[in-house]
């Protein structure tokens, strides 16, 4: 008797487009609404005071060090080097089309980072509170985008080539501290408001959606290309008309 095929986890697969648009309009709706406040200095942004007057009396000397270091994980140039070293082994391993997901994400990522600090305008907090050095503009934040985009996206590329359910249960779930990390470290280290964090989060979720949903349907478009055609019901209906 034969054995039951086993499902391939090799190729990428992406949840049905009609849920994709969902969630990418709740979080484009979010987005919208966050930066409405950002604008206009109403709604969420009074939250942000408070919190980052928080973390700056609540800092240590331990803590401050941690923080130091994730926000250097989650810089441009470590998240460069991590998206390079992962595209360079998913090319090695076959898996060109993942390798191009991740670059593309990338790249799209930075881009909105810069775009969105230009058209929003944001100041950092004050420089009296912040300690690290930093020259951009505030809103979004570029760390959380950038984290959230590069992370995220290594994350939905690598889990399907991972054959046990623990494996991408615990990658899944190192890339999410690894984000939250990346973005409390840029509170903590007086750099960002809170709301220049979610509005990166926020922004970096929705990019990722669109590049996967862009990706899936190429990639579902080519499938049908390549599948063959079968012609054995035409065969058969000529066999039946030569023995009429």
């Amino acid at each position: 008797m034969p054995s039951t095929p086993k499902p391939d986890r090799t190729r990428f697969r992406i949840p049905r487009i009609p849920a994709l648009a969902a969630v990418a309009v709740l979080l484009a709706a979010l987005t919208v609404v966050l930066t409405h406040h950002v604008l206009h200095d109403n709604g969420l942004t009074a939250i942000d005071p408070e919190i980052s007057g928080w973390a700056v009396t609540h800092r240590t000397a331990a803590l401050t060090v941690a923080a130091r270091v994730v926000t250097t994980c989650g810089g441009t140039l470590t998240l460069t080097i991590i998206a390079t070293l992962v595209c360079a082994g998913l090319v090695w391993r076959g898996h060109r089309g993942a390798a191009v997901l991740v670059a593309v994400t990338g790249i799209g990522a930075t881009i909105l980072t810069v775009v969105g600090k230009n058209l929003v305008g944001r100041s950092r907090p004050p420089e009296v509170d912040r300690l690290a050095v930093v020259n951009s503009l505030s809103y979004p934040s570029g760390h959380s985008l950038g984290s959230i985009a590069v992370i995220g996206i290594i994350a939905v590329a690598l889990t399907p080539l991972l054959h046990r359910a623990a494996t991408r249960i615990a990658t899944v779930a190192i890339a999410a501290i690894f984000i939250v990390a990346v973005g409390l470290s840029r509170v903590y280290l007086g750099v960002h408001w809170p709301t220049d964090v979610l509005g990166g989060w926020l922004m970096g979720a929705l990019w990722i959606i669109i590049c996967v949903a862009v990706y899936g349907a190429a990639q579902n478009r080519r499938q049908r290309r390549a599948r063959p055609v079968d012609i054995r019901p035409t065969r058969d209906r000529a066999l039946r008309r030569r023995m009429t």
